[in-house]
């Protein structure tokens, strides 16, 4: 029988410690399944009931993180005294802790604030009738705020304020919904500090930087730094190991000679790094690696060997040139050119930040940062200057509350640790915080939860002990009352391979390792068999061997026509582990305990959970798949409620109701069972008035107000049609005039019924969900209703808004909890949770690192970290601060997925199965091999740095252990396996794509069965002419579908020999031009069109003040390197010579002379749209059918001179030109000059006096007369 941990009759030594230990700030860090809200409870009942010093009940303050968790907590309370009660009935005191427990302080946070503001108010001059706003009013709220402040900011904008500079950097090309969406991102963040204010006026003030060496001494050098020394000695030792094995082979010493240089040049960048920054960027950017020639003489594997491990290094001490490119002046100086424009983003922010708490006192309504941030306020005398001096309501509560106690302490951020500090005795001689919770389970820093508040204090704090004197102290509770011990060993056996310090922010010790505590009865193995060694399943997509080619070659068409994606493979592949789990295996049933009966049962399909770390994109196809096997399940999703078909239906209805000139909701509608119309009814409509809204064809139709002699002779307007149009003509009429003076939750729900759309979907599949979907849209309406926000069009912008910030929702709950099912969830929904049998997969998904590619990145210690962009030169790279954000946000990113990893694999109670998928199992165990093959007991936190997935850290564990031999076995290398834990055990199983889908494959005699149902239809004469005259039937418009929206000028030189690469018009801030993959550079080297790209690019960036000489134009070239304007490949393929003798060619001079009189008159690299008739592009389209279809035609200027009496025209050209064929060029590129010639006249209203070409080939001007 298994202990049954919760009765409380018996005790760990560590968790009695934990119950009786009082008068200090204890620290209890309690591990998956040992038992922290039991011991929590006994805690609070042994205050409230002991003999000596009892402490009434609402005298704790109790902080848990959700609100489902305050209520449990109070009813296991509740039921732990009522159980005491039946004891001994007569017992006053239990009676009146009963009563008390009603006002008990067993509460959230944000409950706890709400009730300091509502007995406070009048300390902060709040008006006491407020009332917590919904989701839906905040939105709008914002929505309305951030729009206003831009509009009134573009008012009274001058080209030289603040505003002007920021929206310059940060705002997009259309519109400035991106900026402001930063400026709401900004202002969230914020607010999750103690004092938000002071924050970005802080973090703003560190960019004004007064001199080098403060930016040398800043934070975010120090994060830039750290590490440096030991990764070039880890190169070194790297380098070393090639030359003992070189040498062991008699290689040529040449080639050691060659390693060696390189070792003496890192050695160099050492001593470098001790010297000072400067030194070190200059002696790290002289690390080279010569040419390597290691001759026929040494065996291929050796030769392999060395160039891996050299081109590693040579990746290495690239990516970190790249961070020092540039010298401290330089940074200095983006840093400080940045500050004016952080400062205004910070005064925008706080502005919105005003208006907005403005606008919520003018409502009445508080939001959840309110909650805290007010009480804040009534807890600190000094909250304004940011400095912590108590209050005397927090004073108050500091003499009422015998203890806190925060359950879930892991997940607390800045706000709440002030709120706990003020409202305790933490920092007093008399201290009184219990904090309990798990750090390897603290998965929510992207709600800016700080796990780092619970690790200082695990790693200051000592281990309480018998003869324990200090004011703090911690307790571990590493026993595991949940699991069976080959799942722990499992879980074990990884995190003490792969966490660190560096990536998982803790070490992985025997202290921290959890130990079996749940008993399980013995199983009779004859009949039964129960969990069993961990499940690990790879499968490789990257294609069959050998010999699964030659057995399945006869299906090699139908598989090559189906040609399923990841998802559904590794779907199918769960679905065949889960019916595995119902088959009788070698006689015996696979079983679970179950706590309830107290017995073992065969497993049922509730007892099976499927996580991943997102359900987007995943868990429905997991449903499909697993329903293909007749396997229930449910995937409790947190997105994809706005991509159903009964929401897009109901949503696009609303759109055209409000606004019916919107051809794509309205054709969603009418397709829709609303209207039913059928594909030849739109066609019918198009056909009628191609040109029109389809709103105003049906208009037309419905009231015969179209012009019949537009039709073909042959067309038949259908009276059925004519209905079908006046009744959407009618019905739009009245439900538009219905959302006038009706709810917009009531007109919803008038129109599920009208329309009858509610009972139709409830006739779909899954018809119950769909009804329950729309019940949330109506929910929605409702909530809306109950703002002071109203109508159609608000309650539109309402959902598009929600939609895109707060991200798609889950569908409605339609699954009670006893129900059968498999459930499919995210990890993150499975926390707190446990299941007997546990299948993880997507462990081959790469981690969502997005984050750290924005543009401004946010770190609540190291403040802004901004690009630096430069408009006028079209250029951005990464300021020191971002590199330095990037840098700590990617470390600790890594370390939440590897919490994340350690949630999910603690879920399990009897049976652990991990699935993922790799495109190509080869090259990844090679990967794999590689990281761990230099080893000693656990994988470099380097190598864990460099894992982009879970099955990366599995892997590259897995292959330490004496059960990693499916993937050693695979690997052409050594590994120095120290097989120093025999306790886990493991199964790996590696299949291919076709081992996963053989079994859905059809049969050969299905196939036959078809053909020979073909053979039959082709001996009817019927079927024969009615397959032909399909075939052959022409539509009219058959070409408009091949006519391009869009066409670049390069597209139009129809006779062009030779094209080069035309800049994106878009792309206004030019960064390096995209190249081929790899896969296709299979020769070394750039291309022409990429060399004359490179050129380009150089041409439009050169400053024109220093072209005068070659060195100047080669030290700009540099200058492009270090900026990522050019990389070090195109930048050797510019000739600087051939751009000094451009500027000294009379053309060249006469731009110079241009730009000396003003710079305004240079105009490099212009983008440009223009929209002709398509007729005049393509020649063979009849004019009569064509002549309204625009081409929109798009390209880039190189350069024109803006000059007072005309435009002067200049195109470069890099192609090979022959001296005596100048016609031909000029021929050659007529049409791009026609184009550019008709593009510039249009922008600029003038005309276009003189073109040329320039040949770089040729070093000449060629003028062009016509």
């Amino acid at each position: 029988m298994m202990s049954n941990k919760e009765s409380g009759t018996k005790w760990t030594n560590e968790q009695q410690r934990a119950i009786d230990t009082h008068d200090k700030n204890l620290l209890v860090a309690a591990a998956a399944g040992s038992g922290k809200t039991a011991v929590l409870v006994e805690r609070i009942i042994k205050m409230i009931v002991r003999d000596e010093n009892p402490v009434d009940i609402d005298k704790l303050l109790v902080v848990t993180f959700t609100n489902a968790a305050a209520s449990e907590m109070r009813e296991r309370i509740g039921n732990a005294i009522t159980d005491k009660l039946d004891k001994n009935p007569n017992n006053k005191r239990l009676q009146k802790q009963l009563t008390l427990l009603n006002k008990a302080n067993i509460t959230t946070m944000h409950s706890f604030c709400l009730d300091v503001i509502r007995n406070n108010f009048h300390h902060i001059d709040l008006d006491p009738n407020f009332r917590i706003g919904d989701q839906t009013e905040i939105i709008l709220l914002k929505q309305d705020i951030v729009g206003e402040l831009f509009e009134d900011k573009y008012e009274g904008m001058t080209l030289t304020d603040g505003f002007y500079k920021l929206v310059e950097t940060f705002g997009g090309n259309k519109d400035d919904s991106k900026l402001q969406d930063m400026i709401e991102g900004l202002y969230n963040f914020s607010m999750s500090g103690p004092y938000p204010k002071i924050w970005l006026n802080k973090k703003a003030e560190e960019f004004n930087l007064s001199s080098e060496e403060e930016l040398y001494k800043s934070k975010w050098m120090e994060i830039i730094m750290d590490g440096v020394e030991e990764e070039l000695e880890s190169i070194i030792n790297s380098l070393h190991g090639l030359i003992d094995i070189l040498k062991e082979e008699d290689a040529s010493p040449k080639i050691i000679d060659n390693l060696s240089e390189t070792i003496s040049s890192i050695y160099i960048a050492i001593d470098g790094y001790k010297a000072g920054y400067d030194e070190f960027q200059r002696s790290l950017q002289s690390i080279t690696f010569g040419t390597l020639r290691m001759g026929k003489d040494l065996d291929d594997s050796i030769k392999n060997e060395v160039k891996n491990v050299r081109d590693s290094v040579k990746y290495k001490v690239k990516e970190m040139q790249k961070t020092f490119s540039f010298s401290l002046r330089d940074s200095y100086e983006a840093i400080k050119d940045m500050y004016p424009i952080m400062e205004a983003l910070t005064d925008l922010v706080i502005e919105f930040m005003e208006r907005y708490k403005n606008k919520k006192i003018e409502k009445g309504i508080l939001d959840f940062n309110d909650l805290e941030h007010y009480c804040l306020k009534i807890l600190n005398e000094t909250y304004d200057k940011g400095i912590i001096t108590p209050s005397s309501v927090a004073m108050e509560f500091k003499d009422k509350f015998y203890e806190v106690l925060v359950d879930e302490y892991q997940d607390s951020n800045s706000v709440q640790e002030t709120i706990i500090d003020l409202v305790s005795r933490k920092n007093s001689d008399n201290p009184n915080v219990f904090m309990v919770g798990d750090v390897k389970q603290s998965i929510y820093r992207f709600r800016q939860a700080k796990p780092e508040l619970f690790l200082e204090k695990y790693n200051t704090y000592e281990e309480i002990s018998d003869d324990h004197s200090n004011n703090s102290g911690k307790i571990l509770l590493y026993k595991n009352f949940r699991s069976r011990k080959e799942v722990l060993r499992g879980v074990n056996y990884i995190f003490k391979k792969i966490m660190s310090a560096s990536v998982g922010e803790m070490e992985y010790t025997d202290k921290e390792r959890l130990n079996p505590g749940a008993v399980f009865d013995p199983v009779d193995e004859t009949n039964f068999f129960v969990g069993g060694d961990i499940d690990v399943n790879i499968i490789d997509l990257a294609g069959k061997s050998e010999e699964e080619e030659t057995e399945v070659a006869i299906n090699d068409e139908i598989l090559d026509e189906e040609e399923l994606d990841k998802i559904q493979v590794e779907a199918r592949l769960v679905a065949k582990k889960i019916k595995d789990l119902f088959k009788v295996q070698d006689g015996k049933h696979f079983v679970v305990y179950d706590k309830e009966v107290k017995e073992y049962r065969q497993v049922k399909y509730k007892d099976i959970v499927i996580l991943l770390r997102a359900t987007a994109g995943w868990a429905d196809v997991f449903s499909e798949e697993l329903a293909k096997e007749e396997i229930p399940a449910y995937a409790d999703s947190s997105s994809g409620y706005f991509q159903t078909i009964e929401i897009r239906t109901m949503m696009s209805l609303l759109q055209i109701i409000d606004n019916p000139l919107q051809d794509i909701p309205m054709v969603a509608v009418l397709r829709s069972p609303i209207f039913a119309f059928t594909p030849e009814d739109l066609i019918d409509l198009r056909v009628i008035n191609k040109n029109k809204y389809f709103y105003d064809a049906l208009k037309d139709i419905a009231y015969g107000e179209f012009n019949e002699d537009v039709l073909p002779k042959e067309y038949v307007l259908e009276d059925s049609l004519i209905k079908k149009a006046k009744y959407v003509m009618e019905s739009l009429d009245k439900w538009r005039e219905k959302s006038i003076h009706m709810p917009i939750d009531e007109f919803i729900w008038y129109l599920y019924m009208s329309t009858s759309y509610y009972g139709y979907v409830r006739a779909m599949p899954n018809g119950v969900q769909r009804q329950a979907n729309l019940r949330i849209l109506f929910q929605r309406a409702k909530q809306y209703e109950s703002t002071s926000f109203k109508g159609l069009f608000n309650f539109i912008n309402f959902i598009n808004k929600l939609r895109s910030s707060s991200g798609d929702m889950g569908s409605a709950k339609t699954l009670g909890e006893n129900e059968d099912v498999v459930r499919i969830m995210s990890i993150h929904k499975s926390k707190g949770l446990e299941f007997p049998v546990v299948i993880l997969s997507a462990c081959g998904k790469q981690f969502n690192q997005r984050d750290i590619y924005e543009t401004i990145l946010f770190h609540e210690d190291l403040g802004f970290g901004p690009d630096f962009i430069d408009y006028e030169k079209r250029y951005k790279y990464p300021t020191l601060a971002k590199d330095a954000i990037k840098k700590k946000l990617r470390l600790e990113n890594l370390s939440e997925e590897m919490r994340v990893l350690y949630v999910a694999l603690t879920r399990a109670k009897e049976k652990l199965i991990l699935t993922g998928t790799t495109s190509n199992l080869e090259k990844s165990i090679d990967k794999w091999g590689k990281a761990v093959s230099v080893a000693s007991k656990t994988v470099p936190s380097n190598e864990v740095f460099k894992g982009k997935s879970y099955l990366d850290w599995i892997s590259m564990a897995l292959m330490l252990h004496n059960d990693g031999s499916p993937l050693v076995d695979c690997f052409n290398g050594y590994i120095d396996r120290p097989f120093d834990d025999e306790e886990s055990s493991w199964k790996i199983n590696i299949y291919s794509k076709s081992d996963i889908i053989g079994d859905n494959i059809e049969s050969d005699e299905d196939t036959e069965e078809d053909m020979n149902i073909f053979e039959e239809i082709g001996t009817n004469d019927y079927y024969k002419n009615e397959v032909e005259k399909r075939l052959n039937w022409e539509y009219k418009f058959k070409r408009a579908g091949s006519i391009p929206t869009n066409m670049s000028v390069s597209e139009l030189k129809k006779s062009a020999l030779l094209e080069e690469e035309q800049s994106d018009a878009n792309n206004l801030i030019k960064e390096s031009p995209l190249r081929k993959p790899k896969f296709l550079q299979e020769i070394k080297g750039l291309s022409p069109a990429e060399r004359g790209t490179a050129l380009h690019s150089a041409m439009q960036h050169l400053s024109l003040d220093n072209v005068s000489t070659l060195n100047e134009i080669k030290s700009q070239i540099a200058y492009f390197v270090a900026k990522e304007i050019l990389t070090d490949e195109e930048a050797e393929a510019v000739n600087p010579y051939k751009i000094l003798k451009f500027f000294r060619n009379p053309l060249g001079e006469r731009i110079l002379s241009c730009y000396k009189e003003s710079g305004n008159k240079v105009h490099r690299e212009k983008p440009f749209y223009i929209e002709v008739p398509s007729t005049s592009i393509i020649d063979e389209l009849p004019v009569e059918i064509y002549e309204n279809e625009l081409i929109r035609i798009q390209g880039v200027i190189d350069c024109f001179l803006d000059e007072d009496d005309g435009i002067i025209l200049i195109d470069y050209k890099t192609d090979y030109v022959d001296r005596e064929n100048r016609e031909k060029v000029i021929n050659r590129y007529a049409t791009q000059i026609y184009y550019y010639t008709m593009a510039l006249e249009k922008i600029t209203g003038k005309k276009v006096k003189e073109k040329y070409l320039y040949l770089f080939y040729i070093d000449e001007a060629i003028k062009i007369n016509n």
